[in-house]
């Protein structure tokens, strides 16, 4: 493979932000080299504690690669300036971000390089692969890979998606998130000129989603698997989303974000681990900074309020009152929202914490889910080969001609309703025409009740005219006749 050239400005540039994750980072920067493609760059975003920062310079030194750049920070970033930084300095057309412990599948940059040529697309979002690491330490959740096995380009308009997932009907990464997307730089541009900043909240993937899901009108969705997202013991999701106790990684999140500003949106609870939280303060956020006056995209306060409540994992008594009450502080700004809580609001059970593990291994008609370690997966590196293997994706074009059981059914349900739409129209054509056969033949009926009508009036002046006639000449016949007989009186005898 040629070597990458620092001259030219490439194709894609894959963004690598890193924080105190060097034991995860070398194996994913292994599969950003594994690539079947050369004109890409891959910038390192360090922002680690300096211990931590000293062993990824000399992961990337291994690396012996130019095409790596390493872009140490002069000083520990919030999450969202960190992944600032790097998109500024991308230099690519294309721009997408890995996580320090996912994986890049080994033909992505060549599908999306051949998408990309194909249809011009300036965002092209696919379905990521999930990797649970053996560190995760979380119990049950360790060496779970879950991947999609269908293989479909759709193209999806991205404000109706954005509504779609505000009625929570599809997630947050069926929208063009950069950390499972290929961003144009012109869209990136684009974002910058209105806000000043790509990454406005705490959750810059899924902020952006939302925001470049506005701004692009439509994009790509690929069902096949582009990278493997993994999560690893220090992973800010799982720290999040997964773990009900603060962990020293969540904490050392949230003061960095309030440090740099990156502050809750006041509409939301001050309580992360309520999974639609991350959901509703993106799209606020989103919204106010790019379509505050589009009333056909808005949030449904109290229903989102329902799903607070629905997420609250707590079981002691009290514990759940007190997130009630962080909740309650969400909705304080309205009056009516706030009579409606204390009066109505559900006290629902406790929900079950996020999980990855599903209740059985194997192809549910989506997706295929196993325990990696059995086949010796250890590592993200490890699942992106294995991944490979199962997709069974070689150097050849990718034909996205195999749509999942769920697609499927979608499209006979399409042809069902084609189906029936057809025949309600056939019926309504033979009613109206039924109703029109019927209207013609009351029509004639009324016509030829007149033209009947008509012949017998016509008779009946025939008749009259006749007997007129025939009385007018009684009447004048003995005139005539003296007349006659006047005139012969009258006239000189002929002579002989």
């Amino acid at each position: 493979m040629p070597e990458y050239s620092m001259r030219t400005a490439p194709r894609f540039s894959i963004v690598v932000p890193t924080r105190n994750r060097p034991e995860t980072l070398r194996h994913s920067l292994a599969t950003c080299l594994d690539q079947d493609f050369d004109d890409y760059e891959i910038l390192v975003c360090d922002n680690s504690d300096p211990v931590a920062a000293a062993q990824v310079a000399e992961i990337v030194k291994a690396t012996a690669s130019s095409r790596v750049r390493y872009l140490p920070a002069e000083r520990s970033l919030a999450m969202s300036a960190n992944w600032e930084r790097g998109l500024s300095e991308a230099r690519g057309e294309y721009v997408t971000v890995l996580g320090d412990d996912d994986g890049l599948m080994p033909y992505a940059l060549r599908e999306l390089d051949r998408l990309a040529s194909r249809t011009g697309a300036k965002a092209m979002r696919w379905q990521r692969g999930i990797y649970t690491w053996p560190t995760i330490g979380i119990e049950g959740e360790a060496n779970v890979l879950v991947i999609t096995l269908s293989r479909t380009v759709t193209e999806i308009e991205g404000r109706a998606q954005i509504a779609k997932v505000m009625r929570f009907e599809d997630g947050t990464d069926s929208l063009p998130m950069i950390y499972c997307s290929a961003i144009h730089r012109d869209l990136i541009a684009q974002h910058r000129a209105v806000t000043g900043r790509v990454f406005l909240n705490v959750y810059p993937d899924i902020y952006s989603g939302f925001g470049f899901g506005y701004l692009v009108g439509t994009y790509l969705s690929i069902s096949t698997p582009m990278n493997i997202a993994g999560l690893s013991h220090a992973s800010n999701g799982v720290a999040t989303l997964m773990k009900e106790k603060k962990t020293a990684v969540a904490s050392d999140f949230s003061q960095l974000n309030e440090a740099f500003g990156y502050r809750r949106h006041p509409f939301v609870p001050d309580k992360m681990i309520l999974a639609p939280v991350h959901v509703a303060d993106s799209f606020l956020h989103a919204k106010d900074a790019l379509f505050p006056k589009d009333d056909s995209l808005v949030l449904d306060r109290k229903a989102i309020t329902e799903r607070y409540l629905g997420a609250i994992l707590e079981t002691d008594p009290l514990e759940r009152s007190e997130v009630r009450q962080i909740i309650r502080a969400s909705v304080a700004d309205n009056a009516e929202l706030l009579r409606w809580f204390d009066d109505e609001a559900p006290n629902l059970p406790p929900a079950s914490a996020h999980t990855f593990r599903p209740r059985r291994f194997g192809f549910d008609g989506v997706t295929l889910s196993l325990d990696a370690a059995p086949f010796g997966v250890k590592d993200v590196s490890g699942a992106v080969s294995l991944t490979a293997s199962l997709l069974g994706i070689d150097g050849q074009a990718i034909p996205f001609d195999l749509p999942s059981l769920p697609d499927m059914r979608a499209q006979v349900e399409v042809e069902r309703q084609n189906a029936l739409r057809a025949h309600h129209e056939a019926a309504e054509t033979r009613r109206q025409m039924h109703m029109d056969i019927t209207a013609a033949a009351a029509n004639t009926a009324d016509l030829v009740s007149q033209a009947q009508a008509w012949r017998e009036t016509c008779a009946q002046l025939e008749h009259r005219l006749s007997e007129a006639q025939r009385m007018g000449s009684l009447r004048y016949v003995p005139k005539r006749l003296a007349r006659k007989a006047i005139s012969l009186f009258r006239k000189p005898p002929t002579v002989a």
